[in-house]
């Protein structure tokens, strides 16, 4: 494999990491969100997507940041392994179903596109 692919997947490996990690961050953050605003349980879902979209986020950044440019498709290429990685862990947990794929799907989308191109653009 030339020393150039192996860079770019080095770079998609650290910023799904990065982006899982975020992720976990925010999950127990919105948690104390829904128990110290007393909110009903039902929301835990909607936290649950925002908490995957600001690792999309991180992982489009993170993306960004390091290819320099390219930043939306980098930034989408990020967002679809984080996502992939969580459609794996979820099927092989039962939870997999076609409307939590789909909202995960738009929410990776957006949110790397715009992940890559902050991460792009961002001034050192």
């Amino acid at each position: 494999m030339p020393a150039k692919r192996r860079q770019g997947n080095r770079i998609y490996l650290l910023s799904t990491i990065l982006g899982v990690a975020a992720g976990a961050l925010a999950l127990p953050f919105f948690s104390l969100i829904i128990w110290l605003l007393q909110l009903p349980v039902g929301l835990g879902g909607t936290f649950s997507l925002l908490a995957f979209g600001f690792a999309c986020l991180i992982a489009g950044v993170t993306a960004g940041r390091l290819k320099k440019q390219g930043g939306l498709m980098n930034g989408v290429k990020a967002a679809l392994i984080l996502l992939a990685v969580l459609t794996v862990i979820a099927f092989i947990m039962g939870f997999l179903e076609a409307d939590f794929f789909v909202g995960r799907l738009v929410t990776a989308v957006l949110c790397g596109s715009v992940g890559g191109v902050l991460g792009v653009n961002k001034r050192s």
